[in-house]
């Protein structure tokens, strides 16, 4: 599902056996604005889920207050328990 924080979108909502994880997805987290604007959403929820961003980009990759960002094709090849 799409979520909602305040005014800005959460791409997706995913919810397994009651455990709920939070997803952004861009092509390219390099420029400041878009960063902000993908990280803003998930910084504004208040929960301990889990939080990802998803991006084509290799460079932006590691974790940003307890944000995940991971390469796109890098979380489709991973194992469920990686």
């Amino acid at each position: 599902m799409i979520g909602r924080s305040g005014d800005s979108e959460i791409d997706f909502v995913a919810e397994k056996q009651g455990s709920i994880r939070y997803f952004q997805v861009t092509a390219d987290m390099r420029a400041k604005d878009t960063f902000e604007r993908e990280m803003r959403p998930l910084k504004n929820i208040r929960d301990n889920y889990e939080k990802t961003v998803l991006t084509a980009d290799m460079l932006m990759v590691g974790d940003y207050e307890g944000i995940r960002v991971r390469n796109l094709l890098d979380w489709l090849l991973a194992s469920e328990e990686g």
